[in-house]
């Protein structure tokens, strides 16, 4: 067992106990509501923390990069409606 949880990080088994309790104990009635937003409001703290944590030429450095832009937005938003 402990080779086990030496593998994987400690993100990794809180995300899959994450998965495994909510196969068991699913949200139901008016705390299916409440959950689905918690679970929103966690992933955008995750997403600001994540690019907050960039230094400013790491932001301008990617926003440079307009032909991936470019390429990003018309395959969402072309190529995959048609």
């Amino acid at each position: 067992m402990r080779a086990f949880l030496a593998f994987f990080e400690p993100f990794i088994l809180m995300l899959l106990g994450t998965v495994a309790l909510a196969s068991f104990l699913p949200a139901r009635g008016m705390w299916q509501a409440i959950a689905g937003d918690i679970a929103t409001a966690a992933i955008v703290l995750l997403f600001f923390l994540h690019g907050a944590k960039l230094s400013r030429q790491a932001i301008l450095d990617g926003a440079r990069h307009w032909r991936l832009h470019a390429a990003t937005l018309a395959t969402t938003f072309l190529l995959f409606p048609a």
